[in-house]
């Protein structure tokens, strides 16, 4: 009779073998790298302190004291080595004669202390002849110092003809002005007319303008026989768009009469709106320049 295995227990036994072998596979990879020599430790730097000294503040060397002693015992008399004592004893000093100090000089016999004005005397004195206590005023000025600040301040002063430009410059700049003025003049489509001008194609606008203000300028009474005949005037920029509305009003010169700038803004606000810009001209804008003038007490309009 035969053993059949179910399917069961064959999966069982097959999860068993595997799990025991994968068992073994941890512990032969743990004792390896249990098995692996630690890293050796390092030993910590020992930090030292460095202090750099000052040349000034190094103490100067000296010579010793017992200079001659030490040469003598250097030298070959003084050594084992030599065999003749006469030589040894000749060149090697004697041991009193090194100790042998000099007999001290008699003390100073004692004077009386000076009084104490002479003492404060003779300090400020001394403390005067140092150069630290001297006052700046007895200090003398160097003769160079001011030839050398009169020749610097000479150099520094660059020529005139770095400050100026030329007349060709000038010249070259008035006309790169002037063309940027008519380009934007041309792009913008705007222009700049005198009142009193004669072109065929701006003459009748401008005469037509000018009757319009004439008929609403009138300036207030003022005792203008004061004033001269420049002050009696006032230039001003008006403005018209292309419909004929009052693009605006500056007043370029006034006058120092406050009735003449006055009665001209009315007059011009007072005519507005004026008459639509002709079409053959392609504007839309135009500015015309003109002057308010009194004349012998008369109210004149008078054209730039």
């Amino acid at each position: 009779m035969k053993y059949r295995i179910k399917p069961q227990q064959r999966r069982l036994g097959v999860s068993l073998t595997a799990s025991i072998a994968v068992h073994v596979l941890l512990a032969v990879f743990i004792g390896m790298t249990q098995s692996e020599k630690p890293l050796p430790k390092k030993d910590a730097p020992q930090i030292m302190d460095v202090v750099l000294l000052d040349d000034e503040k190094t103490p100067a060397k000296k010579a010793p004291e017992k200079a001659k002693t030490i040469s003598n015992r250097d030298a070959v008399g003084g050594s084992k080595q030599a065999e003749d004592t006469v030589t040894r004893h000749a060149r090697a000093p004697l041991s009193g004669e090194q100790r042998q100090q000099p007999p001290a000089p008699p003390p100073p016999p004692k004077t009386p202390p000076p009084p104490v004005k002479q003492q404060s005397s003779r300090m400020l004195a001394r403390r005067g002849d140092t150069p630290d206590t001297q006052s700046p005023r007895e200090e003398k000025p160097r003769k160079d110092e001011p030839k050398q600040v009169v020749e610097q301040q000479v150099r520094e002063v660059p020529p005139l003809s770095s400050l100026m430009p030329s007349a060709m410059a000038l010249s070259q700049l008035s006309r790169d002005f002037q063309r940027e003025r008519l380009m934007k003049q041309k792009l913008s489509r705007e222009a700049d007319i005198p009142i009193n001008t004669r072109q065929a194609k701006y003459a009748p606008y401008a005469q037509s303008l000018v009757r319009a203000l004439e008929e609403q300028w009138r300036p207030g009474q003022a005792s203008y026989d004061r004033y001269t005949d420049d002050a009696r005037r006032s230039l001003i920029k008006l403005t018209i768009e292309r419909n004929g509305d009052l693009g605006g009003v500056e007043i370029l010169h006034p006058s120092p009469i406050a009735q003449i700038n006055e009665s001209a803004v009315e007059a011009i606000h007072a005519a507005a709106p004026f008459k639509v810009l002709p079409t053959s001209w392609g504007l839309d804008r135009v500015s015309f320049y003109l002057t308010f003038e009194v004349v012998e007490d008369r109210l004149v309009f008078h054209p730039m």
